[in-house]
C-alpha cells in the first residue's frame, strides 16, 4: 500500500489517527488500544497497527479488513476542520501533532489528551484548565491558544504553531550560551511573565524545554499546563502540600508545597534556566530529585561567573538575586527583573541587585543627582563629611556678613 512507501513519521501519524478512530467508533476500548498501541514497536503504518490489533484478538479480521477499505475517510475526520500533518512529541498527559487548519490554510500545533486519561476528571479538567488559562493571555512571547474542544473520544486544544527549538534541545547538544545571548532570550521570556503577572497568573514550570526559540531569534514561552491565579484559585486548595514543578528549576517555597505562591517562583525558576544556559549545568546537578531538592533549599549556590569565568559579575549578581532562596530577597516583580537585564544588556552594572531593592528606589532620581544611601537593614548612612564642610563655610560667611552688617549700622 502507499503508506509502506511513507516516512516514520508519516506512519506514525497515520497510525495514531487510526487508533483514535477506532476507539471512537467503539470499536476496541482504550484499554485494548493502548496494550497495542504503546508497544515499543516501529512505526508500521496503519496496516500494522491493524495486524497486530487481530493477533491481539480485538478485532477480527473483518473488522480489520473494513477499517482498511474505510482507512481515507477514518484518517480524515478526526478534528473537524482540522489535518493532522506530523507528530511532534509526547508527554504524560498529551500527545502533540503539526496540524492545518483548514479554514485559514495556516499551520497550527494541536495537543490531544492521551486517550487513557479522558476516563479521569481530574486529568481531563486540568487538560480544559491549561486551555483557558492561555486564552486570557495575548503575548508576542507566549504561545497563543486558538481552540479546544472535544469530537468524539478526542479531547484536543489547537495552539499557534512555533517553528524553532527549544532552549533544551539546544543544550542537550551541547550549546553553552554567550551573556548577551542568553540576556536576549531572557529578557523577552520575562516580558512574557510580566504580562501574566499583572492578569494574576503564576507560570509554575519555567524551564529551557518550556522556552521555544524561533529562526529570527524570538523567544516563546510554551506549556501553561501547571499554570494557575496567584489567588481566589480553588486550585490552590486542592495542591495545598503537593509539589508541582521541574526538580532542577523550582523554587524552594513550591518544593514546600506552599499555598500562597507568587510571581516569585517563576523569576526563582527562570534564574535557574539562565543559570544553566550560561555555565551548560544546572544550579544543583545532583543526580536524585531528593539532593536537588535538598540543595534548592539549604546550599550555597555557586555563582554563574565563578563557573563561566568569561561571564560578568553583574550576572552574577542577578542570577543570585533571582534565585534568592527567601522569596523576600528577590525581585519582587518581573517588571523589577528586567530593568536589571536592561543594564546588562547595555554594558552596566545592575541597579537593583546591587542595591537588594525594588524600582520604587529610583523614583525622583535624575542622572548625575546624588542619591541618599542606606545601611544594610535600611537606615539611612551618615551623611558625607563634605556636606558638613560646606555647611560649616556657608554658615561663617552669613556669621561675617551679620557682625558687618551691625558696625555699619552702629557708625550711621
Amino acid at each position: 500500500m502507499a503508506t509502506r512507501s511513507k516516512s516514520e513519521s508519516a506512519q506514525q501519524v497515520d497510525e495514531e489517527r487510526l487508533a483514535h478512530a477506532l476507539v471512537s467508533r467503539g470499536l476496541v476500548s482504550r484499554d485494548e488500544m493502548h496494550q497495542v498501541h504503546m508497544a515499543e514497536e516501529p512505526a508500521g503504518g496503519p496496516e500494522a497497527l491493524l495486524d497486530r490489533l487481530v493477533e491481539a484478538g480485538y478485532l477480527t479480521s473483518s473488522q480489520a479488513q473494513r477499517a482498511l477499505q474505510e482507512l481515507p475517510l477514518l484518517l480524515e475526520q478526526q478534528i473537524p476542520g482540522y489535518q493532522l500533518v506530523q507528530k511532534l512529541g509526547q508527554g504524560v498527559m498529551g500527545i502533540v501533532y503539526k496540524a492545518r487548519q483548514l479554514s485559514m490554510n495556516r499551520l497550527v500545533a494541536i495537543k490531544v489528551l492521551q486517550p487513557k486519561l479522558v476516563a479521569n476528571p481530574d486529568y481531563l479538567e486540568r487538560f480544559t484548565h491549561e486551555a483557558h488559562i492561555a486564552a486570557r493571555l495575548s503575548h508576542n512571547n507566549i504561545v497563543q491558544a486558538i481552540d479546544v474542544g472535544s469530537a468524539g473520544s478526542l479531547n484536543y486544544f489547537v495552539m499557534e504553531y512555533v517553528e524553532g527549538t527549544t532552549i533544551k534541545q539546544q543544550l542537550v547538544a551541547g550549546k553553552t550560551y554567550s551573556e548577551r545571548e542568553a540576556l536576549e532570550i531572557i529578557i523577552q521570556i520575562a516580558q512574557a511573565l510580566a504580562h501574566a503577572h499583572r492578569r494574576g497568573l503564576i507560570h509554575r514550570d519555567i524551564k529551557p524545554a518550556n522556552i521555544i526559540l524561533t529562526p529570527d531569534g524570538i523567544a516563546k514561552l510554551a506549556d501553561l499546563g501547571l499554570a494557575r491565579q496567584t489567588a481566589g484559585d480553588a486550585l490552590a486548595e486542592a495542591e495545598k502540600g503537593m509539589v508541582y514543578g521541574t526538580p532542577f528549576y523550582i523554587s524552594p517555597e513550591q518544593i514546600y508545597g506552599q499555598q500562597d505562591l507568587d510571581a516569585r517562583v517563576d523569576i526563582y525558576a527562570l534564574g535557574a534556566t539562565l543559570y544553566h544556559m550560561v555555565t551548560g549545568r544546572p544550579p544543583f546537578p545532583y543526580k536524585d530529585v531528593q539532593s536537588v531538592f535538598k540543595a534548592h533549599i539549604k546550599e550555597e549556590l555557586t555563582p554563574p561567573d565563578h563557573i563561566n569565568t568569561r561571564l560578568s559579575s553583574g550576572l552574577g549578581e542577578v542570577v543570585e538575586f533571582m534565585m534568592a532562596k527567601d522569596r523576600q530577597q528577590r525581585y519582587p516583580s518581573a517588571d523589577d527583573l528586567i530593568i536589571d537585564l536592561e543594564c546588562l544588556l547595555n554594558e552596566k552594572p545592575p541597579k537593583l541587585a546591587r542595591k537588594g531593592g525594588t524600582s520604587t528606589a529610583l523614583e525622583g532620581l535624575s542622572e548625575g543627582d546624588a542619591e541618599e544611601e542606606r545601611d544594610d537593614h535600611g537606615g539611612r548612612r551618615a551623611q558625607s563629611p563634605l556636606l558638613f564642610v560646606w555647611l560649616g563655610v556657608l554658615g561663617g560667611l552669613l556669621t561675617v556678613s551679620l557682625i558687618v552688617n551691625v558696625i555699619l549700622l552702629l557708625r550711621r
